[in-house]
């Protein structure tokens, strides 16, 4: 995988896009990411009502010797952001045609490159039973080369451990987008609501896309939650195979599982294959459902889908890419 993954036009389009975060906080360097900041800038944009607590300093005392209000001066300020992109690297993810580890990472380097044309930093760490290799964020245009090339090395292999591995990612970050130095460890979309420095800013914006397939038995509830708890910004995109959504099958089979290798043989007929898309719908409307109401923006998508499309449409209807 390398800068000709994407055509020089696609390109062009991903540089007038930009990643945003919804929680701002306040960053050790300069970015492109404005927020409303008292008093720490040199431009001005609005006023509120003064607050207890508020600093006196930022009071308008012309207003309020004409109108008798307390109305505190806002400012904005440009904030720096971390994208941090954790990608599903179990084997389950190299089923399909293209396999679904091949799309995943066409949309991590995408993602990646919006963000690294922005001079925010970027950060790539891959998950199976738990956390793998990483690529430290880094802010540089140069970083996109090291980018693509970490992803070209990418192999998906042994089971998913989501909960577990996003819980580990979560320990390893701290509140607001730090992330401590650790060495690497051993149908359509549908969209739902929802230079160069190593490491995260203290404090900085922090977004998490996690991509994955999401099949897991032991569900993806608690990874996400642990991600919430580091407030983090999370965008969560599942990314399937057509078949696996609608699977088209007929007769006697023997199916074995790709990651522990169990067997089970079935006879697939019309009424076994209503029931199974009963049980993908349920598991669909479980993951939207969650999403809202943890506030997670929720993307699915099958890898039938050009990735094109997926980033400068999809994604874009979105509350993170604009």
């Amino acid at each position: 995988m390398d800068e000709k993954l994407f055509d020089a036009q696609f390109l062009r389009k991903l540089e007038y896009l930009k990643i945003v975060s919804r929680r701002l906080h306040r960053g050790e360097r300069r970015g492109d990411h404005e927020t409303y900041r008292r008093g720490t800038s040199l431009e001005f944009a609005d006023y509120r009502s003064y607050q207890s607590g508020d600093d006196f300093r930022y009071i308008d005392w012309n207003i309020y010797s004409r109108l008798d209000r307390l109305l505190v001066k806002l400012f904005t300020a440009e904030e720096d952001l971390t994208l941090q992109i954790l990608l599903d690297t179990s084997r389950s993810m190299s089923f399909g045609n293209p396999p679904k580890s091949d799309y995943a990472r066409r949309i991590a380097a995408a993602l990646g490159y919006i963000a690294l044309a922005n001079l925010d930093r970027v950060g790539v760490v891959t998950f199976n039973s738990d956390l793998g290799d990483q690529l430290p964020a880094h802010r540089s245009r140069r970083h996109i080369f090291a980018l693509f090339d970490y992803l070209s090395r990418v192999r998906c292999e042994g089971e998913t451990g989501f909960n577990r591995s996003l819980a580990s990612f979560s320990l390893r970050a701290g509140r607001g987008g730090r992330e401590r130095a650790a060495a690497p460890a051993a149908g359509g979309p549908t969209v739902g609501p929802g230079g160069a420095s190593t490491g995260a800013a203290a404090g900085a914006p922090a977004v998490v896309v996690v991509i994955s397939d999401l099949l897991d038995e032991n569900g993806f509830e608690e990874g996400l939650k642990a991600l919430l708890y580091r407030s983090k910004d999370v965008v969560l995109i599942q990314v399937l195979d057509v078949d696996e959504i609608d699977p088209r099958l007929g007769g006697a089979y023997r199916l074995i599982d790709s990651e522990n290798g169990a067997v089970k043989r079935v006879t697939v007929d019309s009424a076994i294959l209503e029931i199974y898309r009963r049980k993908v719908d349920d598991f669909f409307r479980g993951i939207e459902d969650f999403c809202l109401t943890h506030g997670i923006e929720y993307l699915r998508t099958n890898n039938q889908v050009p990735v094109e499309d997926l980033v400068l449409k999809y994604l874009r209807q979105g509350m993170h890419l604009h």
